[in-house]
């Protein structure tokens, strides 16, 4: 036998955890005394009349029905929510001037992909220069700027330079794409 503690609050806690142990038992063994119960009741009670299982059988059709239906309307709202999606994804790209910024894994440095050649971003004045020449080119179009991150943890940007790149940037739109990030 379990020798009771000198304390109150051991002598309350024991008990009442075998009663939760127990009980516990019996919650895990409910799934299989269910089981048993049904089919019990289903052999007592064969069908008496013919209305009975018609009116079962015309409920569950009903229901199929139902279901089949509210499938439907559901696939037609996610189809219609696809198209949405998408038809606001176009609008913002005919919408936006997006230009992607490199910042380079190595050195931190900012980097702007011309063609096949690579040009730096070298101070404030080059960023100006570079927001100028792409505000002549979009046009009416919104112009963004996304920095991306390197793809590789090496310590760089540094968080001074990233400081420095978002000023020299403050008056555009801009965004960061840092997948070490989340």
């Amino acid at each position: 036998m379990i020798q009771l503690p000198r304390r109150s609050v051991t002598r309350f806690f024991i008990p009442l955890i075998d009663v939760l142990t127990l009980l516990f038992c019996i919650f895990l063994l409910l799934p299989l005394i269910k089981s048993t119960g049904d089919g019990a009741a289903a052999q007592e009670q064969p069908a008496a009349n013919g209305k009975d299982t018609r009116a079962g059988a015309n409920a569950a059709k009903r229901t199929r029905e139902a279901e089949q239906a509210e499938q439907e309307r559901l696939k037609a709202a996610r189809q219609e929510l696809a198209d949405i999606r998408k038809e606001k994804m176009e609008a913002l790209q005919q919408r936006l001037f997006i230009r992607v910024l490199e910042i380079d894994a190595d050195t931190g440095r900012l980097f702007y992909q011309e063609g096949d050649q690579r040009a730096e971003i070298r101070n404030q004045s080059d960023a100006l220069k570079l927001i100028s020449r792409h505000r002549d080119e979009a046009g009416e179009r919104e112009l963004y700027y996304l920095f991306m991150y390197p793809r590789r943890l090496t310590g760089y940007p540094q968080r001074s330079q990233i400081q420095r790149y978002m000023g020299w940037f403050k008056e555009v739109a801009h965004g960061v794409d840092n997948p070490l990030a989340g």
